[in-house]
């Protein structure tokens, strides 16, 4: 059987491959080191090394702990430990937490090694049992560290924590922002999440509460509709290359920035209450036309992002755009039924830009039509 010839390629695209590289490449600069367990300990201890926010709630269990202490005792290599220096010249932990917390908390005997099973010897003792030429060894125990350049922004620090985390306990993309980003637009996005009204349309178990999946919904929501310009071509959003974490983090980050500076300067924020009150707008339409929320039946209990999206942001542009839609239109059921609508909400490739496009702009046009 013959193999398929492959299509030439566009030379611009290869083109455009290379200055994504270089352009990313180029905002992560670093240098390499070594410490021992006893030295990072002490920073540590004095706080000169810091676990971020969005890492602090990441804890291995005592067999896991356990595990990496057998590890280290039977010489296997250890990872690299990332760390960024802030520009007070203290060390935030980007990649490694959990090891060095572990290796702090054996050295001051807050835990006993359990369920090891190539050295089972070890099990039931602390730091302070093994005799002293072993602490000492352990404690000399190299670990190479990678700096990043203080220059690193933000938003590559916590790309690199969600692409290199090494842990195996991992924070998702909602819990890096709200750990990295503190800001008033955060804590709009928090607020509306927990709205009761916005709770009963976006029925989720109880996991993807705990991974704060509603202030995911509520970010993207903001992001896109914001992001959105009506006077490109037929619609586009401004800024997104198919890179949706640093868009995310990017706008979030902008818009904590603006918020701040109208409260300073008047003590208000008219983006904060007219976004506050648009998505309470959308949210009342959504329960008006849609039988089920943004679910797909009375018993669902998922919210597809690709769903929510197109639902709730395509909506949103036709409320901009014909005020009176939210009066006139009863019923959006047989939009949602239709097959455009199923193949538009496909999830295979849910972050491409046409894709994207695509189905917000299905639900804004059929709206529009009604």
């Amino acid at each position: 059987m013959k193999k398929a010839r492959r299509k030439l390629l566009d030379p611009a695209h290869v083109e455009e491959a290379e200055r994504q590289i270089l352009e990313y490449s180029r905002t992560v600069k670093f240098t390499v080191t070594e410490y021992s367990f006893e030295f990072i300990v002490q920073k540590l201890n004095s706080d000169r090394y810091y676990v971020p926010g969005y890492q602090r709630e990441l804890v291995w269990t005592p067999a896991k702990q356990s595990k990496f202490i057998e590890s280290v005792f039977m010489g296997l290599p250890i990872p690299f430990v990332f760390f960024w220096q802030d520009k007070d010249g203290r060390m935030e932990i980007v990649d490694g937490s959990q090891r060095l917390r572990t290796i702090r908390d054996f050295m001051a005997d807050k835990f006993t090694l359990g369920e090891l099973e190539t050295i089972p010897a070890a099990n039931g003792l602390r730091y302070s049992d093994f005799s002293r030429s072993r602490q000492l060894k352990f404690a000399e125990t190299a670990i190479r560290v990678i700096i990043l350049d203080n220059t690193t922004d933000a938003v590559t620090r916590t790309e690199m924590f969600a692409r290199i985390n090494t842990g195996g306990t991992t924070a998702n993309d909602a819990e890096i922002r709200r750990g990295s980003l503190p800001g008033r637009f955060m804590d709009l996005i928090v607020q509306l999440a927990n709205e009761p009204e916005f709770i009963k349309l976006t029925p989720i178990s109880q996991p993807l509460i705990d991974k704060r999946e509603r202030e995911e919904l509520v970010t993207r929501f903001f992001a896109y509709l914001n992001s959105f310009d009506p006077t490109l071509a037929d619609g586009d959003i401004r800024n997104y290359k198919e890179e949706p974490r640093r868009f995310y983090f990017s706008f979030v980050k902008a818009m904590n920035d603006q918020i701040a500076s109208e409260i300073e300067q008047g003590g208000v924020s008219p983006t904060s209450d007219a976004m506050k009150d648009e998505f309470e707008k959308v949210l009342a339409f959504v329960k008006r036309v849609s039988p089920h929320g943004f679910t797909k039946s009375e018993t669902g209990n998922q919210v597809p992002r690709v769903r929510f999206e197109a639902i709730a942001v395509g909506s949103a542009l036709a409320l901009r755009a014909d005020s009176t839609l939210f009066n006139r239109v009863s019923d959006i059921t047989p939009l949602l039924d239709s097959a455009s609508f199923a193949v538009a909400t496909k999830s295979d490739a849910a972050n491409v830009r046409s894709k994207l496009l695509r189905r917000i702009k299905l639900v804004r046009d059929w709206l529009l039509e009604q």
